[in-house]
């Protein structure tokens, strides 16, 4: 009866650390949680932001560019992060209901089923610890190499561009990068790069008015894609004091200036500092999580 004691005392010791444990992980877990739904959300609201077609348009005019909008690079990296996100959420809230579950085990079960327990939760928070550290560095990076659009580039080799390969002012004139001029310069409501102001512009070096074209034959001193109110159906007809004398007032604006809105992508810094505060509680809770249940481990194995 003298040799049960110190076993029995023993057990129930075991069985209180275990019901402890389980306390602890479970508290840790509920914050992991809400963690877990935090990054699904900014990640979300960021995969989902108004995409920045900057790119997309100077592709199209033949400029070399790469990622020139701010914030793209972790843009791109959202989807990956809400997929984590996800997941993590998902295993989390099965362990978590498997500790509620825990607590209502008879007494004389529980040890062994805290141990597994702990084990698996040991293994989830080292995976998923590793993951949001690995990609908290990665936003972190992103974000400290962010930098403005390089415009005066831009403005540079798009110059050097139209200069060179602008050969008429028709949508459909079949020379590629012409059309996506004039079909930029009637979307996005704009002319040429500098400012126009008069019959001395940019377009005056461009193939269209020293080799052919209606501009080299005297007809147009603007392409009439650069006047006001026209649409791809009725360029052909926009006003002669428009695209041949280049009044005031009948033409549009540089194009420097909706060059510089499609740069934004509608991402703000509080978004990705919210995402970096996120992937950094997560890990750096996932790290004691693993440590503490390390130690508990040893404890038991013991």
């Amino acid at each position: 009866m003298d040799n049960e004691e110190p076993h029995n005392l023993t057990k129930d010791l075991y069985r209180n650390v275990a019901t402890r444990t389980c306390h602890t992980l479970l508290a840790l877990k509920g914050i992991l949680l809400v963690a877990a739904i935090v990054l699904i959300s900014s990640t979300k609201e960021i995969s989902i932001a108004k995409p920045c077609d900057l790119e997309k348009v100077l592709v199209s005019f033949g400029v070399d560019q790469t990622s020139p909008c701010k914030y793209d690079d972790i843009k791109k990296k959202s989807t990956n992060l809400c997929t984590l996100g996800i997941s993590f959420l998902v295993l989390n809230g099965i362990i978590f209901l498997l500790i509620l579950n825990f607590l209502w085990i008879p007494k004389n079960k529980k040890f062994g089923i805290c141990i597994a327990l702990v084990v698996v939760n040991a293994v989830v928070a080292a995976v998923y610890s590793g993951l949001t550290i690995k990609f908290y560095k990665e936003v972190l990076d992103s974000k400290e190499k962010q930098t403005e659009p390089n415009y005066s580039h831009i403005k540079t080799t798009m110059m050097t561009l139209l200069m060179k390969n602008y050969t008429s002012d028709n949508v459909t004139s079949g020379d590629a990068i012409s059309d996506s001029w004039n079909k930029f310069f009637i979307e996005y409501d704009c002319c040429a790069i500098n400012q126009v102001t008069g019959t001395t512009n940019d377009f005056d070096s461009t193939p269209w008015c020293t080799t052919s074209g209606s501009c080299q034959a005297t007809a147009s001193q603007i392409p009439k894609t650069c006047c006001n109110g026209v649409s791809e159906d009725d360029y052909g007809s926009a006003p002669s004091d428009c695209h041949s004398s280049v009044n005031p007032g009948t033409f549009k604006s540089n194009c420097m200036i909706p060059i510089k809105k499609l740069s934004t992508i509608n991402i703000g810094e509080c978004q990705i500092s919210l995402v970096l505060i996120t992937l950094l509680t997560i890990g750096t809770l996932g790290i004691g999580e693993f440590l503490l249940e390390g130690i508990l481990i040893s404890y038991f194995a013991v």
